[in-house]
């Protein structure tokens, strides 16, 4: 027993180390387009890299909500023009300190988890020297040419993968399944100052060995911190989940700023047979808006749609 919990708090300290490096990486990169963890590397090893743009442009180099590894095809061109596929483990973000400066501490920025192997876990078969990995998506900007060095030897993909309180450490980054409540319509000039959501599921949360599987939750989406998010769920058993959520704005939100007032639904029991958009349709009972005198507003509505 005592070496396993060694064990697990090893590899959860070279996760945090894997993670804070890639981060630093990215923070004195400078010009570069991006940066690996590794500036040089292995066939077969893992590298983090960060899906930025140009230094001095937004710091991400996407517009999507969500981007996962299925969205992105990932391949490592040696000096001698092979190319050869590799695989996509993970897609996550990482936001800065909320105490940042005000341009930074709400932005995000994606970060790539690649393994240098095949389909299966076999090393890529690529020369050594100068090397280029190439990420293209419709969901990047720009296509990504990220400059590394392919030294001799064959490495193995980072573990990243132990479980630590029964939850798989990547999964505790990766965009959970959810969908996207959105705001469109005419404020008629007016300022939002709230708005109130009342949602409603036929399911309630269940235990499990993982924890309590929750049938319902909202999040607010990153963007203005001066729109507050409070949000309380009823269960009544047999009968279903209910959550309200309130999102105030004390200074207003003008009509080009609507997704401020963005909901992320999120929730354990999604059917993986179905989108969560499905899952979530038909649960948004009611949504009321309001100007800043208190007034309701007319012109507004709210609908569920995936991410996009």
């Amino acid at each position: 027993m005592m070496a396993q919990k060694n064990t697990s708090e090893t590899n959860s300290c070279m996760f945090r180390r894997l993670v804070l490096l890639g981060i630093a990486a990215l923070a004195i990169s400078g010009c570069q387009s991006a940066a690996t963890l590794s500036m040089a590397v292995r066939t077969g090893d893992t590298v983090l890299v960060g899906l930025s743009a140009e230094a001095g442009r937004e710091i991400s180099n996407t517009t999507a909500s969500v981007i996962r590894p299925e969205d992105i095809n990932a391949r490592i061109i040696d000096n001698f023009g092979t190319t050869a596929p590799v695989r996509v483990r993970s897609v996550f973000r990482v936001y800065g300190d909320p105490t940042a400066n005000p341009l930074a501490a709400n932005q995000a920025q994606w970060l790539a988890v690649i393994d240098l192997v095949d389909g299966g876990d076999t090393p890529v078969n690529i020369m050594t020297g100068p090397a280029t990995l190439r990420l293209t998506s419709p969901k990047l900007i720009e296509t990504m040419n990220v400059s590394t060095r392919i030294l001799e030897g064959t490495g193995s993909p980072h573990p990243l993968t132990g479980a630590e309180n029964t939850a798989e450490k990547l999964g505790w980054l990766r965009p959970a399944s959810q969908a996207r409540v959105r705001v469109s319509g005419s404020t008629g000039g007016a300022l939002v100052g709230a708005v109130q959501y009342r949602f409603s599921v036929s399911g309630n949360s269940v235990n499990s060995v993982f924890g309590r599987l929750t049938a319902i939750d909202g999040v607010k989406m990153p963007g203005r911190r001066d729109v507050s998010f409070q949000r309380w769920l009823n269960e009544t058993p047999g009968a279903g989940t209910t959550m309200n959520i309130v999102m105030t704005a004390p200074d207003g939100v003008s009509a080009d700023e609507l997704a401020s007032f963005d909901v992320a639904l999120v929730s354990a029991l999604i059917d993986r047979s179905s989108s969560p958009a499905s899952y979530f349709n038909g649960s948004l009972e009611s949504a009321v808006f309001y100007n800043l005198e208190g007034a309701e507003l007319s012109g507004l509505q709210a609908q569920i749609g995936p991410v996009e």
